[in-house]
């Protein structure tokens, strides 16, 4: 019965824990099965959004979502997942152009998200068109995607539609649940390395710690600007991440250390388009874009310092092919 659940999440503060991952994951499988309606689910997520959610719960939530993930989807050859859940309100998504100039490099990203979690901010799945990204819905999509540009774009829909209306939650109830973190963490086509940026505090542990349980190998996982997977350069940070299967965490320096983020007119995908082709010289955006490669070069090559993977990235995005 779905109610033992939150009778173990609700109880007085003697009574409760946390659900194991195999607790979890049963709770969701069994609402996913028809065997539990969305109240009870919804009540169980928000006892444990109070209280926060442990990495067991979240492993256990990101498996019962894998298993509604068409295997076809794990089977593409990708070396990077590149989750997109926050959308930008302050910044463009520079993270995009740092996207392409790793796939020039030969490194095959596989982006996605969902636009309904946030209507407020501008989303990465609408600047996509204009940069040239392949927006995908099939796997067959994302194949050729893949062999002709390295880099795609695939919509929580295309690959998990039952999540959709779970994250619809936060509309209805106003907070936002540990599905959140979840979405983050599914990697649909099972790549070997992952970045996922986070906005709240200690979410950057939770990430890693639950892709230990998972069986990740590779998650870099840290504080992002806006909490998209994009370096702040204005700011030092921590990485929490899977490397090998072990934990690990280092810190990141300010790479812009007392300049603050240009104010940008119109956050839109001219504005990408116009630092892409070389239109408009931005310090911060420049910076943004280099950190952000630096640290997916850091997760490929951790024997290199971050200095090196810094020098690195800086020429892959000055010698970049602006088409």
């Amino acid at each position: 019965m779905f109610s033992q659940y939150i009778k173990l999440t609700g109880r007085g503060e003697r009574g409760r824990r946390a659900l194991t991952k195999t607790e979890a994951y049963d709770a969701l499988s069994s609402y996913l099965r028809g065997d539990a309606e969305l109240l009870q689910l919804a009540v169980l997520l928000m006892l444990q959004r109070v209280r926060g959610e442990t990495p067991e719960e979240v492993a256990g939530y990101v498996d019962a979502l894998r298993e509604k993930i068409d295997i076809h989807w794990k089977q593409l050859n990708v070396d990077l997942d590149w989750p997109c859940y926050a959308g930008k309100k302050n910044q463009p998504p520079w993270l995009l152009l740092a996207a392409k100039v790793l796939a020039q490099q030969g490194i095959r990203i596989l982006l996605h998200g969902f636009n309904g979690i946030n209507s407020l901010k501008f989303q990465i799945e609408d600047a996509c068109p204009l940069l040239n990204i392949p927006i995908v819905q099939t796997v067959k999509q994302a194949e050729k995607a893949l062999q002709d540009h390295a880099i795609c774009y695939v919509p929580l829909s295309a690959y998990c539609a039952e999540l959709i209306p779970l994250l619809a939650l936060r509309k209805k109830v106003g907070l936002r649940t540990p599905l959140n973190t979840v979405a983050r963490a599914l990697n649909p086509a099972n790549a070997s390395f992952s970045i996922r940026g986070v906005f709240h505090k200690g979410y950057d542990k939770l990430h890693a710690s639950a892709g230990l349980l998972t069986g990740e190998l590779n998650i870099f996982s840290f504080k992002g600007e806006g909490g998209e997977s994009e370096v702040n350069p204005r700011v030092s940070f921590r990485v929490c991440g899977v490397q090998n299967k072990h934990y690990i965490e280092h810190e990141w320096p300010t790479y812009l250390p007392q300049v603050r983020g240009t104010d940008v007119a119109q956050i839109s995908a001219c504005s990408l388009q116009n630092v892409w082709f070389g239109d408009v010289i931005d310090q911060y955006a420049n910076s943004a874009i280099i950190c952000t490669i630096a640290l997916i070069l850091q997760q490929r090559s951790p024997n290199n310092t971050q200095e090196e993977s810094l020098i690195f990235a800086k020429k892959m995005w000055q010698n970049r092919d602006r088409i």
